[in-house]
């Protein structure tokens, strides 16, 4: 339950007149960091069963924070409504159309000043082969896995930092890392860019 260190080194810089959005909340570990900070926090995941113990958690920790069952494609994020929206390991489980669409969405939703925090698996993680090898091709880093009905799609930099262009970059960050979090221990490219909008 350990928050991202990103958000931890920079939640200083996160406007305090507006909440906080999570965006694939999951159990909660940045939603608290930030609620226990004392800003008002909104979370939506597309697992009940995450939602299920982020509310629990939050509930007996007294922390202020709203986490409901939602898809970000058809979430209303309000305009200019949000300090800092959070998408961590969420972007790549979309065909490309609809990140354009979402990310569109996050921007509109930011006050001045707030700050988008992403980070996504890139071009060069290992499980984009076995896409190659297992799954229809959409486009030349996009798949469809018709087994699990779910979208996968690899980032280039370019790609990725170039959605926020006009935005002040605060951080970006490549790491090449071994993750035990979950089933066998296998690894992970991720790019992260944590960016202020002007």
């Amino acid at each position: 339950m350990k928050p991202n260190s990103t958000l931890t080194q920079y939640a200083e810089l996160v406007p305090a007149e507006g909440k906080v959005l999570d965006i694939g909340i999951g159990e909660g570990r940045n939603a608290f960091f930030f609620a226990q900070k004392g800003f008002a926090v909104e979370g939506i995941d597309l697992s009940e069963t995450a939602i299920k113990r982020c509310l629990s958690i939050s509930e007996k920790l007294q922390l202020n924070i709203e986490a409901t069952v939602d898809d970000i494609t058809t979430f209303d994020i309000q305009p200019n409504h949000y300090s800092l929206i959070i998408l961590s390991n969420v972007l790549n489980f979309f065909p490309e159309e609809e990140i354009a669409l979402i990310i569109d969405k996050v921007k509109k939703g930011l006050v001045k000043d707030g700050l988008v925090y992403m980070n996504v698996f890139d071009i060069n993680d290992p499980s984009r082969k076995k896409a190659i090898d297992k799954y229809k091709r959409l486009g030349r880093n996009s798949f469809f896995d018709s087994t699990n009905n779910m979208f996968l799609h690899y980032f280039t930099k370019d790609e990725f930092e170039g959605f926020f262009t006009t935005y002040r970059t605060i951080k970006t960050g490549y790491s090449y890392a071994l993750d035990l979090s979950h089933g066998e221990p296998h690894y992970h490219s991720t790019l992260e860019l944590l960016a202020q909008k002007q």
